[in-house]
């Protein structure tokens, strides 16, 4: 029995360290982007969904469709609601889409995307099986009168974050998640308060009760993906948060 252990432990080891290498070596090559080459139409992923949930988070990518609560909503070119299952186990929860986001209506789609498509691999999971959302549903620009100049973006004001961020509490609502992860600074502030910065908490289990679900859901924060891109010395960091999203989940998980 203890000789069976220690080879299950040995492969284990192995299978992790090659996903540690493939998340280490990221490549841009042509075919690591074409998952998230196509912008899906609001609700489109969702239609292998559970009926209620499905239908309910369809619903709610129309009311953010035709959204200005904000002036953001009548300068982005595409709403970004969010991509992923409804019976996720996980959201992972951004600041706002950028630049290819809003042009394709689908968050994490550049550079960070293709990244995040990486660090998802590396714990076996992916962008059908879990949750991706932000913040905020509309690009935030430095300058709104150009929607096409790159380098355009900015962190969202705290009155675009307030318009947007009951959509959010109902995403979290209607999936109810075993995990949150926030990506980046912005996202942990909003959903933990002002505090600690995003290099101090990162890694430190929390918790956040979405309005209207009733319970408080586990949250794990961690770096945004193009902090990855700008240092790549984070990547350990964020290796160490997804081993303990991955022991979560596997703790957690139903007999």
């Amino acid at each position: 029995m203890t000789e069976k252990t220690g080879k299950e432990e040995l492969r284990e080891l192995a299978r992790g360290l090659r996903r540690r290498v493939e998340f280490g070596d990221v490549e841009w090559s042509a075919g690591s982007a074409r998952a998230s080459e196509r912008a899906a139409a609001p609700g489109e992923a969702l239609a292998a969904a559970p009926g209620g949930v499905g239908a309910a988070l369809e619903g709610l990518a129309s009311q953010v469709e035709a959204c200005r609560k904000c002036p953001l909503g009548s300068r982005r070119l595409r709403a970004v609601f969010g991509v992923g299952s409804s019976a996720a186990e996980v959201v992972f929860v951004g600041e706002g889409p950028g630049f290819e986001e809003d042009h394709r209506g689908e968050p994490f789609v550049g550079r960070s995307g293709q990244l995040l498509d990486r660090i998802l691999e590396s714990i076996g999971l992916s962008r059908k099986t879990v949750y991706i959302a932000n913040i905020v549903k509309c690009h935030p620009m430095v300058d709104a009168s150009d929607p096409e100049k790159r380098g355009n973006d900015r962190p969202p004001a705290p009155e675009e974050i307030a318009a947007c961020r009951g959509y959010l509490d109902r995403q979290l609502s209607l999936i109810a998640p075993r995990v949150i992860v926030t990506l980046g600074a912005v996202a942990a502030r909003v959903l933990l308060g002002p505090g600690e910065p995003i290099t101090r908490i990162r890694g430190r289990w929390r918790q956040y009760a979405p309005e209207g679900l009733g319970r408080a859901l586990k949250l794990l924060p961690t770096f945004h993906p193009a902090a990855l891109l700008r240092n790549p010395a984070l990547k350990k960091d964020v290796w160490t948060d997804m081993k303990a999203l991955r022991e979560e989940l596997a703790q957690s998980a139903p007999e």
